[in-house]
């Protein structure tokens, strides 16, 4: 909807405007009226119309001189005159001053809807060429600033040694020669991750502000971000001094985590005197920020060149992996839990390090998908809503040993849950089909549980097992009980000869089925006639 403010100062005039066009339909709303020129320009700034309709003949300040001062403040506002014959020689000076149209009085409302109509269409024409001018200009920025992206993260790969990167190095302000360099990597924690899109890009512009402008106050400072979305500072010193750089580091994470709704993790490289080892130290910045992985998030980490203390032995011998794969076939929730929670205490009390501590992860996924072969299941089966098919991958892009330890555990379990619960669905699957088989052929007193257990593709043994584990009774019982029923059935039906119900319900003997009715029936078969009758 555009806005409409009506200036006039006949009150009964601006009452009859508003009513004479269905304004709605025509795509307009009235946002005001005022009833002289002085009045109108006051609530210019309130109201924001798209068009003013104006008389020109006004107490206090006429519409000549409000159309003037208006399009002093705003140039984007059209106006349409509304003039009578007399003052025409007004509505060309309008004109003149860039007023949209004129309409005589009285008005007619064909034109005056005629007139709105092209204001309309020239609005919308403006705004739209105004889009695609602002949709050039950022175009023509994120060019830039993706071509500035792909010449520093060819640097940081090492393949910008060329004459030609060099040059539009230097065209950022980065001398190839001259400078000592070194690289520090900001990474947004993994709780930040939660964020859509959206907010996770305004994160990181903050982040980036931040970052820079406690860098630039002391180094030559450029920054990209790496293939992963990390922020990576590129900084140069010219004599090739870095002894305050920690601090600053720990002054960008203090600052994000007061301004922020989030929280980073800084790595640190080491030094270097030439254009070329940039690429070195940034790998050393991404080696020392994986340090998170053990100590947590929050922190600024440095590269060291001594190689760090860590146990030979592995994290998951050949025993734990036995262990884990029986609990997890026996099914038993609370042990497999109780086994994973002291694997990884152990992990952390021996210290072990982040690379002992992905392969143990990756072993543990391992057993996993061995029991769920077992089981005639595969990974998809399980975590069809998994968006990392790819589980070793998703394993090595973990931040923390915390991320590392929940995704197992949720794994595990979830994995036992789901082969576990087909066993149950297929017990109680079995069960139905021996209960529709024996309502079936109960009649028949050749039947026998083998029939019955080739009947449902099952071992004999372990047919019974299992009917009695999930109904709490035997197959003979049931059998039996069916019989029974079926036997009063035909009683209550009326039918009085105790040897034909017999046989009818698969009993060869008429006193061994008069043994077993007042079994269940606390009565014989002939003393249950007669109360029938």
């Amino acid at each position: 909807m555009y806005k409409v403010l009506i200036v006039d100062d006949e009150f009964y005039f601006r009452q009859a405007l508003k009513i004479s066009l269905p304004w709605s339909e025509l795509g307009f709303q009235i946002a005001g009226e005022a009833k002289n020129g002085a009045e109108a320009l006051e609530l210019m700034p309130e109201v924001e119309p798209d068009v003013v309709l104006v008389d020109m003949n006004m107490p206090i300040m006429d519409g000549l001189e409000f159309i003037h001062k208006a399009k002093e403040r705003d140039q984007k506002t059209k106006f349409l005159v509304l003039s009578g014959h007399s003052e025409f020689a007004y509505a060309r000076q309008a004109v003149q001053l860039g007023v949209s149209n004129y309409v005589l009085k009285p008005i007619n409302e064909e034109e005056l809807q005629s007139s709105l109509l092209n204001i309309k269409d020239l609005i919308r024409s403006e705004r739209l060429g105004e889009l695609e001018l602002d949709g050039l200009r950022k175009q023509a920025s994120e060019g830039l600033s993706y071509m500035k992206e792909q010449v520093l993260n060819d640097w940081l790969q090492g393949s910008s040694r060329s004459r030609p990167q060099q040059d539009r190095l230097q065209d950022m302000g980065i001398p190839p020669e001259g400078l000592h360099y070194r690289t520090v990597v900001v990474d947004l924690d993994a709780d930040v991750e939660v964020h859509l899109d959206e907010g996770m890009t305004i994160h990181k512009a903050k982040v980036q502000e931040i970052a820079k402008r406690c860098m630039q106050s002391a180094f030559h400072c450029v920054s990209c971000q790496d293939q992963d979305g990390r922020l990576v500072l590129i900084l140069g010193a010219p004599e090739g001094s870095f002894n305050n750089l920690e601090s600053i580091c720990e002054r960008i994470r203090l600052t994000v985590q007061n301004d922020t709704a989030c929280t980073v993790t800084i790595g640190l490289g080491n030094g270097c005197d030439t254009y070329e080892s940039v690429p070195s130290s940034y790998k050393e910045a991404i080696i020392a920020l994986k340090h998170r992985f053990i100590w947590g998030g929050n922190k600024v980490f440095v590269h060291s060149l001594k190689g760090e203390p860590g146990m030979k032995a592995g994290l998951y011998s050949v025993e734990k992996r036995s262990g884990l794969l029986m609990l997890m076939r026996i099914g038993n929730r609370s042990e497999t839990e109780e086994w994973l929670v002291r694997f990884f205490q152990d992990a952390r009390v021996q210290k072990a390090s982040m690379e002992m501590l992905l392969l143990a992860g990756i072993e543990i996924v391992s057993t996993c998908l061995e029991f769920l072969a077992e089981a005639s299941q595969s990974f998809e089966d399980v975590f069809r809503d998994t968006t990392q098919p790819d589980m070793i991958q998703h394993i090595q892009r973990m931040k923390t040993f915390k991320e590392l330890e929940e995704w197992i555990h949720d794994l595990i379990l979830k994995a036992m849950d789901h082969v576990h619960s087909r066993k149950t669905n297929r017990a109680v699957k079995v069960i139905e089909e021996v209960k529709a088989y024996i309502s079936n052929h109960y009649g028949n007193e050749e039947l026998r549980i083998e029939d019955i257990a080739r009947s449902v593709h099952m071992n004999y043994n372990h047919l019974c097992f299992v009917f009695k584990k999930e109904t709490t009774f035997t197959i003979n019982d049931y059998l039996t009980e069916i019989r029974i029923i079926k036997a009063k059935e035909l009683f209550d039906q009326g039918e009085k000869v105790i040897q034909n119900v017999a046989s009818r319900v698969g009993y060869a003997d008429a006193n061994y089925f008069s043994k077993c009715f007042k079994k269940y029936m606390g009565i014989t078969p002939s003393k249950y006639v007669n109360q029938i009758q």
